[in-house]
């Protein structure tokens, strides 16, 4: 399943985990800026880090979400998680009401998961030299002002009417106090995506203001339309000790966030954005998939089979197959992939989350690098010898190869099973909880049919104080049976006992003749008597972890398990043990599962007869395909979300806010016909009411004519960088190549393009009627983080955080903070 991974700039044998640094919420908008000011480099990564960005190739396997297709800002249908997070009820509306300072909005949404112990269900980082949207908004106080990044990856309680939000791998923050942004991405269970969002005002004293943000700008970074995140050495966050060091000098505390932390927090924010980027895929293979045309009968009953394998799994804790004995095994395994080679002969192409990892304290340069001394950063710097903050390389803005692709093209089933295990956790672990326990509850109260299967077992009693506190068994089929004496099972295990009452234990395996397979099973209760050698008693078992009915693959429950041994066998050998005793286990099996086999085939028909969608090609919906199942099975009603948008406010987009001046600027008589060209390839991202990245495409034409003057040494170096060999150069090239795709263009179409020549020569003859130089040579000379800014820089009013110590300056010595 896994595919080749490009460009890696770390030896990936030299770290823990495979996996990336959360970069500055290169989630929520991670975004390319074309404003990288006063900073130095370090030395180029050795040649095999080197970058390749990803061709377009038409024909082959085929995207799970195409990157150049980013869909409407603002959702088709319902609302982000985050929209049900902060909104509350205002007579019969709900209206947005965003905690602020950000600690107290951090706790409420704590308040809307399970805490395990002392692990907190939120993982946070701190990132000063960021690669995110709002890159440059702490400029010069990056250490004062760091992003502050956030993950979720923790379940919702158990709340007694209320499903609870599945928060889980769907909600990302990143907040930059000094530019009042906050910045957002999370899922809307309704439309079946990640939705971007940005939270503007967000400062004391200030309304803020929630609006959908540009999507075609999100997706030039996040080409996944999902998190992403970079590998391993996670060294632009805080667990970086150098990074934490500097972070210490300017402040005591951010945000109730720790400042020194090792590598779990980000680790957990990268397995929480791998498993984010695999959901387009759950849901396009639930959608479509299983949508056979002209068949409504074979699509809806697929699902439903799909859905079937999901609360098997989830109930049994199994690998998310269907029971070999269960008759709609073959039909869904083969329609299924049929199916799938029908519609995606080549494969799917899975997105790549993964960007290169990226120390930026080897990117920031002073006087003294140049006298052979390591880099450090501080507020003296060399400006002869400043170039970039972030080479080409490190771009979240390049194309990026696929992750992996998925196939069935050749009988490999991982794929699908994939597929079925990252769905099943579209159901969250209450959900589970509420359904095992009320089909065992039911089960025992309308008598179900037992199910029972036996056991030759071998077992070693070890006795204390003239009291049995122990037994060891191995359990196996009886070797000889007849065929009126039903299945057989294995079992080995150890019971721990006092006074003939079993108060621990573990079953490490258990197995069945229909090749069921459970493993590490806790023994919570029991009772043992023992008259003499003989000893007979009742196990009970759940699963592990948690706290769930034993049941096998096929759904159905472990009532009991009873062990008689007290035949002699072989001498134990061991001091305080009698010998080996032999006998028999006999497993009781409630059917509980059955009312769900029903219930799901009601829901099959409902569909079917246009009176319900659940199983119809709209998305996996979590409310929905409980709420009927629940439904079914007369379980007690509860209120579920997140789906139904009624009452909700009404979504706005940045986007539309920005566009009241875009067409005058396009048609206005007052600027060179250049301008269009300009406004086509450029406007999508920098014509937005937010400074970053920078907007030199806002405002009025003639305010527009003198933004992209000022800006116009930064625009041809990024538009010369199309003529650079990939290996050499500086900065990523403009317009992205997301952008171009968008478009219809290859980079090698656009390398000779009119448009491109027509912006660049419009921008070089500016420069030389100003005076200054053209030649790129001369720009790279002087170095892209000196070149003149497009934009003045902005001065955002912020007040001081309480108990915090502020610094007037940045970055102190590197040097000095690593010695204190």
């Amino acid at each position: 399943m896994e595919g080749p991974r490009h460009g890696n700039d770390c030896d990936e044998k030299d770290v823990p985990l495979r996996k990336v640094l959360f970069i500055g919420l290169i989630m929520a908008t991670a975004l390319t800026s074309c404003d990288r000011e006063h900073s130095e480099p370090g030395p180029l990564p050795a040649a095999g880090a080197e970058y390749h960005e990803a061709p377009a190739e038409p024909g082959g396997p085929t995207w799970v979400v195409d990157p150049a297709e980013p869909g409407p800002d603002a959702p088709p249908v319902g609302r982000s998680l985050f929209d049900y997070v902060v909104t509350t009820l205002q007579g019969r509306e709900k209206v947005y009401d965003v905690p602020f300072p950000f600690t107290a909005l951090l706790q409420r949404i704590e308040q809307e998961l399970e805490s395990a112990g002392h692990r907190s269900p939120l993982k946070r980082v701190l990132i000063p030299l960021n690669r995110s949207l709002q890159r440059n908004a702490a400029k010069p106080e990056y250490f004062t002002f760091p992003r502050a990044v956030v993950g979720v990856d923790g379940e919702p309680p158990m709340r007694a009417g209320y499903s609870g939000m599945l928060l889980k791998d769907r909600l990302f923050l990143g907040y930059q106090e000094k530019a009042a942004i906050l910045e957002v991405i999370s899922y809307n269970e309704a439309a079946g995506r990640f939705e971007f969002q940005v939270v503007r005002d967000y400062g004391p004293g200030q309304t803020p203001k929630v609006s959908y943000a540009n999507r075609a700008l999100c997706t030039t970074c996040h080409q996944n339309q999902a998190p992403i995140f970079s590998r391993p050495l996670w060294e632009e966050t805080n667990a970086n000790p150098n990074i934490a060091a500097l972070l210490e000098q300017q402040r005591a505390e951010f945000y109730r966030f720790p400042i020194r932390q090792g590598i779990d927090a980000p680790n957990a924010i990268d397995d929480a954005t791998d498993r984010a980027n695999e959901f387009s895929a759950y849901q396009l293979l639930w959608q479509e998939g299983c949508e056979r045309a002209g068949a409504p009968r074979d699509s809806i009953q697929c699902r439903a089979d799909v859905f079937r394998v999901l609360l098997q799994s989830r109930l049994s804790g199994s690998r998310p197959t269907l029971h070999p004995l269960s008759r709609p095994r073959d039909r869904f395994v083969q329609r299924f992939a049929t199916y799938w080679k029908e519609r995606w002969p080549q494969g799917l192409k899975i997105p790549n989350p993964d960007l290169l990892n990226r120390n930026p304290l080897d990117y920031v340069q002073t006087k003294s690098s140049l006298a052979g001394e390591p880099p450090v950063p501080s507020h003296g710097y060399d400006k002869s010898r400043d170039r970039t903050m972030i080479r080409s390389i490190f771009e979240p803005s390049l194309a990026r190869e696929p992750l992996t692709v998925w196939s069935v093209s050749h009988g490999d089933s991982d794929a699908v099973d994939r597929f079925l295990s990252g769905l099943s956790h579209f159901l969250a672990d209450t959900d589970v909880a509420r359904l095992d326990t009320y089909l065992f509850r039911q089960a025992l109260r309308s008598g179900a049919r037992l199910r029972r299967y036996r056991s030759s077992c071998e077992a070693d009693v070890r006795e204390r104080g003239g009291a049995t506190d122990r037994v060891t068994f191995r359990c196996r089929p009886p070797e000889q049976r007849s065929d009126d004496e039903g299945p057989g099972f294995s079992m080995d295990g150890v019971l721990y006992l006092k006074a003939g009452t079993v108060v621990d234990g573990t079953i490490d395996r258990l197995s069945t003749d229909h090749e069921d397979e459970l493993v590490d099973l806790k023994v919570v209760g029991g009772t043992l008597t023992s008259n003499g050698r003989r000893h007979r008693g009742l196990i009970d078992v759940k699963r592990k972890g948690p706290g769930l009915h034993a049941r096998l693959t096929d759904g159905h429950v472990i009532k009991e398990i009873s062990l008689q041994v007290g035949a002699p066998g072989k001498k134990s050998g061991l001091p305080g043990h009698t010998a080996l005793l032999t006998g028999t286990a006999t497993m009781a099996v409630l059917e509980d599962y059955a009312p769900v086999e029903r219930a799901i085939d009601a829901m099959e028909r409902a569909t079917l007869a246009g009176d319900s969608d659940v199983f119809s090609d709209k998305p996996f919906r979590r409310a929905s395909l409980l709420e009927a199942l629940f439904e079914q099975l007369k379980m007690p009603s509860i209120s579920w979300c997140c789906e139904d948008a009624y009452h909700m406010p009404d979504p706005i987009s940045t986007t539309e806010e920005a566009m009241h001046d875009r067409d005058e600027a396009v048609r206005g008589e007052t600027l060179p016909p250049v301008f269009k060209a300009f406004h086509r390839y450029c406007a999508q991202c920098h014509h937005e009411d937010l400074a970053f990245p920078p907007n030199f495409l806002h405002g009025s034409p003639q305010q527009i004519k003198e933004q992209v003057h000022h800006c116009a040494e930064r625009i041809l170096f990024r538009l010369e960088m199309w003529g650079q060999a990939p290996s050499r150069r500086q900065e990523a090239p403009m317009p992205p190549s997301m952008e171009l795709q968008r478009l219809h263009l290859s980079p090698e179409q656009w390398a000779d393009h009119a448009d491109l020549a027509s912006m660049k020569a419009y921008s070089a003859e500016w420069l030389k009627s100003q005076g200054g130089t053209q030649r790129l040579e001369d720009l790279a000379a002087k170095g892209y983080d000196n070149l003149r800014a497009c934009m003045p820089p902005a001065a955002p009013a912020v007040a001081t955080t309480s108990g915090a110590n502020r610094s007037s300056h940045a970055i102190r010595s590197y040097g000095q903070a690593v010695e204190q």
